[in-house]
């Protein structure tokens, strides 16, 4: 129902001069590569995995991405439509809710130091779906925001299921690995649609809710999973692929 009401608005706000369109306009376009990083990543690190020091660096890249999308596409926008205390309020119930979520996983399933991988894609599996879903609703609208939403997005999933699926697979077998982190793909690229359908025709004050919600668990997650994940792993060089990847989304 809301595929036909939202579809020409993206092509109206998006593309008011005929310059932007094709696939930076189709939402089915970030739902799919956003999904297919997801595999590629796990793919990669199930039959091939890279040196563990690159994995963590290309992860903190996606990191410093983040801190940008999370500020200027969800956490600025929220606070301009239900301001500034309210805005608050809701991304910190967003890093409590996901921040605990994150913790209850670790604790469930006994992988506090990542031996296993599974808590890690079973974070990714459930933060994926607000983040996925924010950089959705991003596509009736800026479509250059939902792109470098989505720069940041792709390459910090794709190192996360890369160095996720490297330890899973040494513990569960490849086809079980893969399999997991196809189902996490599908959830994923289903979230991006599913943002784009509805979140967008909310009254402003939940369109802020939700926004400012989503962008309180992606900081849940970079401070939770990413970062821990990738100094553990490659130390202090990941200051610097983090900047890398804060200037590198800013520019974008």
């Amino acid at each position: 129902m809301f595929h036909g009401i939202a579809g020409p608005v993206v092509a109206q706000a998006s593309n008011p001069s005929g310059s932007v369109g094709g696939l930076l306009s189709n939402p089915w376009f970030y739902a799919a590569f956003a999904a297919v990083s997801l595999t590629v990543g796990a793919a990669v690190g199930v039959w091939n995995p890279p040196d563990r020091g690159w994995q963590a660096g290309l992860l903190a890249v996606g990191g410093g991405s983040l801190v940008v999308s999370l500020a200027f596409e969800l956490f600025d926008p929220a606070v301009r439509n239900i301001g500034e205390w309210n805005a608050s309020g809701f991304f910190l119930l967003g890093v409590l809710a996901f921040g605990g979520l994150d913790i209850l996983i670790d604790h469930l399933m006994n992988d506090e130091s990542e031996e296993n991988g599974v808590g890690l894609w079973a974070s990714v599996t459930t933060d994926g779906i607000p983040e996925n879903a924010a950089m959705g609703s991003l596509l009736v609208g800026n479509v250059s925001g939902a792109t470098a939403f989505l720069f940041a997005l792709v390459v910090t999933n794709g190192s996360q299921s890369m160095m996720s699926a490297t330890n899973m697979s040494e513990n569960r077998g490849r086809d079980k690995t893969f399999a997991a982190w196809a189902v996490t793909a599908f959830v994923v690229g289903g979230s991006v649609m599913l943002g784009y359908w509805f979140i967008p025709p909310l009254p402003d004050f939940w369109l802020g809710v939700v926004r400012s919600f989503a962008g309180g668990a992606i900081l849940a997650s970079l401070a939770g999973e990413i970062y821990p994940d990738a100094y553990e792993q490659a130390g202090p060089v990941v200051t610097l692929a983090t900047a890398a990847g804060f200037l590198g989304t800013f520019l974008l």
